[in-house]
């Protein structure tokens, strides 16, 4: 949604210290300290902000050894660092210890969607043009999808046909509760665009009474629920890695051969020194397709591309809408999806477009979008004709980005499932080779064109490497030289109420819950904007 733009206030402070300095990214590396982290303790006022301490390789173990366990919060193994909170002074004795390698900020992170059918995406990205699951044909059968989001609500839509859920594990890197849950109502919803089986909308051909059967791309995979985001939709970067880190190590237990991406985070260096960039390039290295949002951030123009959509691993998905017809020949990317290259890189960013506008999948009751936006819910009326008015609704509809991701994130399960062998390099060049240019649309807003499923699956092209997106350039080949500030211009003329809502509680341990996004920038701004689809 546009109103992660609030995570973006660290880069856009940055880009005022570089604007400020007449610094350059090259000169700073130097530096063992990220500048943003040093923007950050200015704001927060003499109270402590998050970061990430990168160890030279081999010597994590040393640095922890020698950090006052007093700031340590989790050990990040994955991308040799830990995480931990700082002080002004603490952090000048930090940057002291021997194999410290950098300290970057742990960036807060945040769902980038959260807000006309499925049945039309479907159509839209070929689905139809393959056997259907009641037909035998391919359903992700057997593939496990991780999805690193809300959590997981017990909806019938998830459970397989002995009755089970396949929602096969749960971990909560939130709350650190046992049970499945999703207070949020984000995860669940990403959770039936990739798998919900439409049993809830069971059209007549199948037994059932609806007109439109709301089902997800690989309606019989396993889903491995990863709870990064709390019910506002909140998290860290800390948080993302520990749970990617976790899903590498139970990627055998699990089959998980997918994983999905719906969250992002602001932008303050090259991917190479990017916390979450790194943990993505660990999971791709051990066989997991990586499927990212792009980003919502449409209206600034080119370089609005966010992490980890930023990664030249990752499979990065923008928005396309299909102005709710079957016919692809009126699809568009959407306005607000994210336009590329990236920013200090110059990654070629999307690498493809998926149907994100007006999407329908699977409802979390009583969770905070739920319970606050209930003009989201799908009426059951709308899809089985004659139905009692007090029967609830099973399906809700957002817009975004991170809804274009897990259909993505389907089409590679079904991939998966049709040979074990491919490679997270292979589908990747698979899905961007069979993929259809938009009319109109410019390669720096669709990648290589939108989603067909069927193409995918019918491609031989192959190779040997991890098909990274393409570098176009040096940071300001194609990128105005000053595109920081230009951000930085747009982003606070955009949300200008935000300034003293970051400096006195965004760096501080417990502001987003106490007061300054939960009470007044999620409820007044980021819900409306997604939900009005912008």
């Amino acid at each position: 949604m546009r109103a992660r733009f609030l995570v973006m206030v660290a880069a856009l402070l940055l880009a005022v210290v570089l604007a400020l300095g007449g610094t350059a990214w090259a000169d700073q590396s130097a530096a063992n300290v990220d500048p943003s982290v040093l923007t950050e303790l200015d704001a927060a006022g003499g109270g402590t902000v998050a970061v990430i301490v990168y160890a030279t390789p081999g010597h994590l173990g040393d640095v922890t050894a020698e950090m006052d366990p007093a700031i340590v919060d989790e050990s990040l193994p994955l991308i040799d660092a830990v995480s931990a909170d700082v002080t002004a002074s603490s952090l000048a004795t930090l940057e002291t210890l021997p194999y410290v390698d950098y300290i970057a900020a742990d960036v807060p992170t945040f769902g980038t969607d959260w807000t006309d059918s499925l049945d039309v995406t479907n159509a839209a990205i070929g689905l139809g043009d393959i056997t259907p699951p009641t037909a035998g044909g391919l359903d992700g059968s057997g593939v496990g999808v991780a999805v690193l989001d809300s959590g997981s609500a017990a909806v019938p839509d998830l459970t397989g046909a002995n009755g089970q859920s396949r929602v096969v594990a749960f971990v909560d890197f939130v709350n650190w509760r046992h049970r499945m849950y999703d207070d949020g109502g984000h995860g669940t919803f990403v959770d039936g665009l990739i798998a919900g089986n439409g049993g809830s909308s069971l059209p007549v051909d199948q037994a059932g009474k609806a007109t439109t059967q709301y089902r997800g791309v690989a309606p019989n995979a396993n889903i491995i629920s990863l709870k990064v985001l709390d019910s506002h939709g909140q998290g860290r970067a800390s948080s993302l890695i520990a749970a990617i880190a976790w899903a590498i190590c139970h990627r055998q237990q699990y089959n998980i051969r997918v994983m999905n991406i719906s969250v992002e985070g602001d932008v303050t260096a090259p991917a190479a020194y990017d916390p979450l960039d790194r943990a993505v390039d660990a999971a791709w290295r051990a066989g997991i397709v990586v499927v990212c949002a792009a980003g919502n951030e449409g209206a600034f123009g080119q370089g609005g591309i966010l992490s980890p959509g930023n990664d030249p691993y990752a499979i990065t998905v923008g928005a396309s809408d299909t102005q709710q017809t079957d016919d692809t020949a009126d699809d568009a990317v959407c306005s607000y999806s994210s336009i590329g290259p990236t920013l200090y890189d110059e990654y070629a960013k999307p690498d493809l477009v998926a149907p994100g506008n007006h999407l329908v999948s699977l409802r979390a009751p009583g969770s905070w979008v739920d319970t606050t936006y209930p003009q989201t819910r799908v009426p059951v009326s709308s899809y089985i004709p004659g139905a009692p008015g007090w029967l609830p609704s099973v399906y809700a509809v957002m817009s975004g980005t991170s809804a274009s991701a897990p259909v993505v994130a389907g089409a590679c399960a079904l991939m998966v499932q049709q040979d074990p062998s491919l490679t997270p390099g292979v589908v990747k060049l698979r899905l961007m080779d069979s993929a259809d240019p938009l009319s109109g649309a410019s390669s720096y807003a669709e990648g290589a064109g939108e989603l067909n499923v069927a193409g995918a699956l019918a491609d031989t092209a192959t190779t040997g490497g991890y098909d990274l997106s393409a570098k176009l350039g040096n940071g300001s080949t194609v990128l105005p030289p000053d595109v920081l500030l230009q951000w930085q211009k747009y982003a606070w003329s955009k949300y200008a109420w935000s300034k003293y809502a970051w400096s006195k509680y965004a760096w501080s341990k417990y502001a987003w819950s106490k007061y300054a996004w939960s009470k007044y920038a999620w409820s007044k701004y980021a819900w409306s904007v997604v939900i009005n689809g912008q």
